[in-house]
């Protein structure tokens, strides 16, 4: 099977992962085979992501890492991509009047940038928050390395876009929820998966003041 514009993302990756699978000299000769070495062929066939780190050793919670990771690669289901699939008949943010796209999502709209800001006033991380390419590059140099903050940073942008996303669905689907406790609950959750790495704990029990 060929390669096609409409096929998915993911089902273009599977049949480039079967040419380099077709490609490895000895793969299917069991007395030769090596399973690291084709492990590696494999892993090796799309590249590293240049936001990789900001997954490495991170404490959120497995479906916040989720949440990022799709974020990452631009399919978040917002009201402009799902629109394009004919699931919805509206395209505006459900906090505002402009288009709900990702980069409008996080963190152009008013609403979710004062959000994330206040999470990193808490943490006493200065940055003004910008549109969500400009800002994955911001991310993607601070989380660099294996500093307290780097780790802080990982930390906090997991579980914002997360609670961000969760409160733009409550919000979306006419749920009662509180809105001055969302980046108070992000916090906590910060707080709360934190506190298990022991590096970081002086830290998060600042937090805790």
């Amino acid at each position: 099977m060929e390669e096609i514009e409409q096929h998915s993302w993911i089902f273009k990756a599977i049949l480039r992962q079967r040419e380099v699978a077709m490609g490895l000299q000895g793969w299917f000769q069991w007395h030769s085979y090596s399973t690291r070495f084709v492990y590696k062929q494999l892993r090796n066939a799309d590249g590293h992501v240049p936001w990789y780190k900001i997954f490495c050793g991170n404490n959120a919670r497995p479906r916040a890492l989720m949440n990022l990771w799709i974020a990452c690669h631009g399919k978040l289901a917002t009201r402009s991509r799902l629109y394009r699939f004919g699931l919805v008949d509206y395209i505006t943010c459900c906090f505002s009047l402009q288009e709900e796209t990702i980069e409008h999502l996080l963190f152009e709209c008013l609403e979710t940038k004062n959000i994330w800001k206040q999470v990193l006033t808490r943490l006493d991380i200065h940055h003004e928050p910008q549109a969500w390419t400009e800002e994955l590059v911001w991310l993607i140099q601070n989380c660099k390395g294996k500093s307290i903050r780097a780790d802080m940073v990982k930390l906090a942008i997991m579980e914002a876009v997360y609670g961000i996303w969760m409160y733009k669905n409550y919000v979306s689907f006419g749920k009662d929820i509180d809105r001055l406790k969302i980046g108070t609950n992000i916090i906590d959750m910060i707080v709360y998966r934190g506190w298990g790495k022991m590096k970081i704990r002086p830290h998060i029990s600042s937090l805790m003041l």
